[in-house]
């Protein structure tokens, strides 16, 4: 972690409480000089406790997150909001280069914060009491390489240059007396020579009473034990020394012969201090042995800091054990959560797939999958979701990919295929999931196979209701062609019968009237042949004007006959839309059917009183959509019915004059298309149907 967040361009996401937290420690005290950068805080609440803090302390704040990343140097964020939402919107568009730590791990930032504040804390008080020991030992070895020197000079000259010794001795009391760390000589009778005040300063003794004592200089040291200068002088094998110090001494790295040692004295104070000990040899001409020069300094506070981080070293090992055994219990209840979790996918009685949220791959498959589409599980996992259609579907393809987070879309009447390719009707539910940290979509698909085939019989028996309805319509559309032809027939007849010549002219005249009244009459028997025959539900880019139009071929006559005006306002530039024509045109003829039975009933209880019979059918586009709207004059639908109107069997027809299944199979077949049917009615007003299709184009 430290590696981490050393040199790093800090910004928080989520300025609350921990933010304010861990700021406190990063711009504490404590941690001053610590290189660690807070380039900026975030949060949606401009009261949160973090950000004020952050902003009193001069640090860049914004309510927008985003704002953070115009930060070029940021390299890092610590989510804290605790909203997966949040965190999977910064995995989604933080930069690339920038790391990011969300609100789990956030925890071992803590942790490690808080310890490393503690240990900062304490190597700052240590250092208001002693310096670095890198530096006290360099200072001792230059020290006592001077003052070994001083003493050799001494020897070789002491008797010859006497006043020469006097001075050197003024000039090694000086160098004691200016050196702060407490210092004093003893010689080989283990008298102490010099000495400086910081030996008053930390003992708390006077020099004076200090100078003259034999083996016991210091009162407070305990007189069975000598000191690391009395070892030196008496020159002490390591079992001898091992005999007072135990484990608590060593041989000094910097000088031969020096030795450095660690003891606790209780006569100072109430609680005692830990002093640490350090002497080395001074050596006469020969190379003997004649004094030692020992340096001491309190490292109480400095144990004081070890035995705390060795606390909170016992701590964060405690905390790790817990934290361990919480790992332990969250996994035992992940392992029960995936059995529970397998045991309900595998069991559940419809197909479900998880995929890849960007290129559809099929991560996983229930048993029921493997069941319906006849797959093993191998075979699936190497397919997409889209390699089951049995046709290309753009615009499930389309809603797929827009699928966000906790939304869900249902697909009604997609075609799938079998092993084999046989194809079959599911309908499909798509929901936005995170599975194993991917980002997911889960699909389960329903086997509608056998329920499409029973409305497919329910609308072809709608069509058969439908041509009945319209029989005296075609009747009407089939006679007029008949007449032309009786009549040309009857010309010939009785020129024939006069004995008179038919002229060219005549003949031409004739043929081409009825050429083009059999053309006539034989589309009608066309179109209502295909009108009548059972069709699939398919989609194909058609304009809608066209089944519109349609069907006046075989209902113009009959809304004539009707007193019936008709308003066509069809927009010739209208986008096509994804549908079938057939069914689309069942559709219209069951609105325009409905409004022509509903300015009947308006007439006969009216009688002779003069209105407007007006059919008027607009098509435009809005909003992205096509728009047709289907308005007449009839008697309206009351309020308490319009909600009805599109149950199966809901008629306000007498019993034998309608099956109640025209307007629920038209709202079936629109919702197929991923259209949408409204209906605004008035009693004695008229009713408007406004179908809606999305545009493709």
């Amino acid at each position: 972690m430290k590696e981490i967040l050393e040199n790093s361009n800090i910004a928080i996401v989520g300025g609350g409480r921990v933010c304010k937290a861990i700021l406190e420690i990063i711009l504490g005290e404590n941690f001053v000089g610590q290189r660690l950068n807070i380039a900026g805080v975030a949060d949606i609440n401009d009261e949160a406790e973090g950000l004020v803090y952050a902003r009193d302390k001069g640090i860049f704040t914004t309510l927008d997150y985003r704002d953070l990343y115009k930060n070029k140097k940021l390299n890092l964020i610590i989510e804290l909001t605790g909203d997966n939402r949040v965190l999977e919107e910064l995995k989604a568009t933080k930069p690339a280069e920038v790391r990011l730590i969300d609100h789990f791990e956030a925890m071992s930032v803590w942790d490690f914060l808080q310890i490393e504040e503690e240990r900062v804390r304490i190597k700052r008080d240590l250092g208001k009491h002693l310096r670095k020991p890198e530096k006290i030992e360099s200072e001792f070895e230059l020290f006592s390489q001077q003052l070994a020197k001083i003493v050799e000079e001494r020897t070789r000259h002491l008797q010859s240059v006497e006043r020469e010794l006097v001075e050197r001795e003024r000039f090694l009391s000086q160098i004691i007396q200016g050196n702060t760390i407490p210092t004093f000589v003893i010689n080989k009778d283990h008298l102490v020579t010099h000495w400086n005040r910081a030996c008053e300063r930390l003992t708390g003794y006077r020099a004076e009473e200090i100078v003259g004592t034999n083996k016991q200089w210091l009162p407070f040291r305990p007189k069975e034990r000598p000191s690391m200068a009395d070892v030196i002088v008496d020159e002490m094998e390591e079992d001898e020394i091992r005999r007072y110090y135990g484990d608590r001494w060593r041989k000094s790295a910097l000088i031969e012969g020096a030795y450095e040692a660690e003891e606790f004295f209780p006569h100072i104070g109430e609680k005692g201090k830990w002093l640490f000990f350090a002497a080395a040899p001074i050596r006469g001409a020969d190379g003997e042995t004649v004094g030692s020069i020992e340096t001491l300094w309190d490292i109480t506070e400095r144990r004081k800091a070890q035995e705390a981080l060795q606390r909170a070293h016992d701590e964060l090992e405690t905390r790790v054990e817990e934290r361990t055994a919480e790992l332990r219990k969250l996994n035992e209840e992940l392992r029960r959560s995936e059995e529970k979790y397998k045991t309900l996918f595998d069991s559940a009685p419809n197909p479900i797939f998880i995929m890849d949220g960007q290129d559809f791959t099929i991560i996983d498959v229930n048993a029921t999958a493997l069941d319906c589409y006849r797959q093993s599980k191998e075979e699936l996992l190497n397919m997409t979701f889209l390699d089951l259609l049995y046709e290309e579907d753009k615009d499930l393809e389309e809603g797929l990919r827009k699928l966000t987070e906790d939304q869900c879309s249902f697909y009604p009447r997609r075609r799938h295929i079998k092993k084999g390719g046989e194809p079959f009707y599911v309908n499909i539910v798509a929901c936005h999931a995170m599975h194993m940290g991917m980002d997911c979509l889960i699909a389960t698909t329903t086997d509608i196979d056998e329920n499409v085939e029973k409305e497919a019989q329910l609308v072809q028996a709608s069509k058969l209701a439908t041509l009945g309805t319209l029989a005296s319509g075609m009747a009407h559309e089939l006679t007029q062609p008949l007449n032309v032809i009786q009549v040309a027939s009857d010309f010939f007849l009785k020129k024939i019968k006069k004995g008179e010549e038919v002229s060219t002219d005549e003949l031409r005249a004739m043929a081409k009237e009825i050429g083009s009244n059999v053309d006539r009459a034989s589309k009608v028997i066309k179109h209502m042949r295909d009108f009548a025959r059972q069709s699939d539900i398919t989609r194909t880019r058609l304009n809608i004007n066209e089944p519109i139009k349609d069907i006046f071929k075989v209902m113009g006559q009959q809304l004539r006959v009707h007193q019936i005006e008709i308003e066509l306002d069809l927009d010739p530039h209208l986008s096509l839309i994804m549908a079938d024509h057939n069914r689309l045109e069942q559709v219209f003829i069951n609105l325009v059917t409905n409004a022509m039975h509903a300015m009947d009933d308006k007439g006969l209880r009216l009688g002779d009183k003069k209105w407007q019979r007006l059919l008027k059918i607009q098509s435009f586009p809005a909003d992205g959509q096509v728009v047709v709207t289907v308005s007449d004059t009839g008697e309206g639908i009351p309020k308490e019915m319009i909600d009805k109107i599109f149950e199966p069997f809901f008629t306000t027809r007498k019993a034998g004059q309608g099956t109640g299944l025209g307007m629920s199979i038209s709202y079936r077949i629109i919702s197929d298309y991923g259209g949408t049917i409204e209906v605004e009615s008035e009693v004695d007003r008229g009713t408007t149907f406004t179908l809606k299709f999305p545009s493709v184009g």
